[in-house]
């Protein structure tokens, strides 16, 4: 039974205006959720209401009480109170603000230092990087960036803000230099609003509550403890949505990963994490998936999963990050609104890639047969051309932009839906490759650089590509990698790294805000390292390939559609899978609908969303 570590800390005895009325509240509430789950979780909770909470004592706590949690563990860090702002130089600040969280004994004159995002941020991915499941809940003003008075309200509300006082110390940029190796593992931060927000408490059902605790502890009563972060924010942010329209509840962190766990929610029978949910809004039944995931135009189909499996909804709408759809031939009911169903695109208006198969007549007839049903792949075709050539019990798989896929065994039909799941990834993957909007307008307002650093140099190939090179000594090349927005507007970015080993992940810049004439930084300024992948020999003329892609709106994206493991997928064997489940392939099974029409049609508001793209060369000079 998983053990879960944790800290609540609600203060509402601010000194004299900034007293607030909801935080304990949200704190009781929240350790009384906790509390119930004792049947499937071990919790070991330290609380620190009001005068408790001095900043010596949090820093304390969650050293020494979330510091206790070890591999397979959790830590849970619950705050409710007041969140500020600062202006600041710091490079790492695309928005030009930096954040912190106020402590009960920081708003006094001469009183204690804000407890600032980088400070807490450093502790709680220290934690994380020991195996230990993180998570960090910020019911606060300004809490999208408070782990990394401004703004509206809705009328009786109070915002859990405070303007940044003189006796504060801002903190030095000085930062480490980045480190060599994979990625750490950080904790996952459910914030109760954008980092420039205000977040707001008001009477709820006869007593004060934070509206963002109060929507995701009810999204927790109806979804459980085993639901998704991906669907408990869906839900969480809808409730607060309906309240305010001034604050937009954020999630930081793998969307499919199980709450306190981490683990990936399955939602297929398959057992692979779905990446777009259906939920109900304000506005009607809303799908998370939109033009910058590739949804081009009204008529998409999307089919529920799960027990509601034979159910469709039709697009009839479609935003830059999101959808508006209809049931189709059936009615949800009460009970359906108060959920987020995963859902999978069945209809899309997308070509699907063209698959040539040559070579032995009996092997092309299992892979004929494996390819049916996958609306990913088509027998020839205007799609992106990938080709199967098969001999002597092998495939050889091509045609891809990537490096050449290793050859894949063909003797039986768990080897042809293999095979199939291959071509089925590679289709995925140029998908997002090629995403573009048609109208230019925005994505003529960012650009991508790659800066060289001290180590490895870089220059510019005839082709346009940005050419990194190893050192002499072997060393791996370090670059700085900037996203920058030369509009006059707030934007949204994610970067996404595709590789030539067909994966892609936007673990370089996770979806943030950058200010106008302000600059994204990738890692948050450490270096980036380039390297060849494993297997890959270091000799001169040796290369890989990274398409280095931003996607940019004006609102948050649904980050779960751009996350692709390179292929073969680590841990997958060799046909391990049957026909029945061939050709999963994750995102985007695209098709025209089973009765016959074309889905969607000609591009119409293509909306204000973008892509910017370099492509860098890594290679052994």
């Amino acid at each position: 039974m998983r053990t879960v570590y944790a800290l609540f800390v609600g203060i509402d005895d601010y000194p004299g205006r900034h007293r607030l009325r909801g935080c304990v509240n949200d704190a009781r509430d929240a350790e009384s959720w906790l509390r119930r789950q004792s049947g499937r979780l071990t919790p070991v909770v330290r609380t620190l209401h009001d005068r408790q909470a001095s900043r010596a004592a949090v820093l304390a706590a969650v050293e020494q009480h979330l510091g206790r949690s070890g591999p397979q563990d959790t830590a849970l860090f619950w705050f409710s109170g007041h969140g500020s702002e600062h202006r600041t130089d710091d490079p790492r600040e695309a928005t030009g603000w930096a954040q912190a969280l106020a402590c009960q004994d920081s708003l006094e004159p001469d009183g204690q230092p804000m407890l600032q995002d980088t400070e807490l941020g450093a502790l709680l991915d220290g934690i994380a990087a020991r195996g230990t499941h993180v998570v960090a809940i910020l019911d606060c003003c300004h809490s999208g960036g408070a782990t990394r008075e401004s703004g509206f309200g809705p009328p009786g509300a109070t915002g859990r803000g405070v303007a940044w006082q003189p006796w504060w110390p801002v903190p030095d940029t000085a930062r480490d230099s980045g480190g060599d190796g994979p990625e750490p593992a950080r904790h996952v931060l459910l914030a109760a609003c954008r980092p420039r927000e205000l977040a707001h408490e008001n009477d709820i059902d006869g007593r004060v509550r934070g509206y963002f605790s109060h929507a995701l502890l009810g999204a927790l009563d109806r979804l459980g403890p085993s639901a998704s972060y991906g669907a408990l924010h869906a839900l969480a942010e809808e409730r607060v949505r309906s309240r305010t329209p001034f604050q937009h509840p954020e999630l930081r962190g793998p969307e499919d990963g199980g709450f306190l766990s981490g683990t990936p929610v399955p939602s297929r029978r398959e057992g692979a994490a779905e990446p777009f949910l259906l939920r109900h809004t304000t506005s009607g039944w809303e799908v998370n998936c939109g033009q910058a995931h590739g949804l081009r135009a009204a008529g998409a189909e999307f089919t529920l999963l799960g027990g509601l499996a034979s159910r469709t909804v039709v697009v009839r709408q479609v935003q830059p990050e999101y959808c508006l759809v209809e049931p189709q031939g059936w009615q949800p009911g009460p009970d359906a609104r108060l959920l987020a169903h995963p859902v999978t695109p069945t209809a899309l208006a997308f070509t699907p890639a063209a698959v040539t198969l040559a070579g032995d007549p009996a092997a092309v007839h299992l892979l004929t047969k494996a390819m049916n049903g996958v609306p990913a792949l088509a027998h020839g075709g205007y799609g992106l051309p990938l080709r199967v050539d098969v001999a002597g019990g092998w495939a050889r798989v091509s045609g891809g932009a990537g490096h050449p896929v290793p050859d894949l065994p063909l003797r039986s039909r768990a080897d042809a839906g293999r095979v199939v799941d291959c071509l089925a990834h590679l289709a995925r993957w140029h998908h997002i490759l090629e995403l573009h909007n048609p109208d230019p307008w925005l994505s003529s307002l960012v650009r991508v650089t790659v800066e060289r650093t001290s180590v490895g140099g870089v220059s510019y190939g005839a082709d346009g590509e940005i050419v990194c090179g190893y050192t002499m000594d072997g060393r791996e090349p370090q670059v700085k990698v900037g996203i920058h927005n030369t509009s006059d507007r707030q934007l949204w970015c994610v970067l996404l790294d595709l590789t030539d080993g067909y994966a892609c992940s936007p673990h370089l810049y996770e979806g943030e805000f950058v200010a106008p004439g302000k600059v994204g930084l990738a890692r948050r300024g450490e270096p980036v390292y380039l390297r060849l992948p494993p297997g890959r020999a270091l000799v001169r003329g040796a290369f890989a390939r990274d398409w280095l892609k931003v996607i940019v709106t004006e609102n948050e994206l649904n980050l779960a559609p751009f996350r692709l493991p390179a292929w073969p997928p680590a841990g997958s064997g060799e046909g391990a899978r049957g026909e029945e489940a061939a050709g999963g392939g994750g995102l985007l099974r695209l098709t025209a609908p089973s009765y016959g029409r074309d889905a969607g049609g000609p591009v119409h508001d293509v909306g204000r969303w973008g892509t910017a793209q370099v492509v860098v060369r890594t290679e052994v000079t």
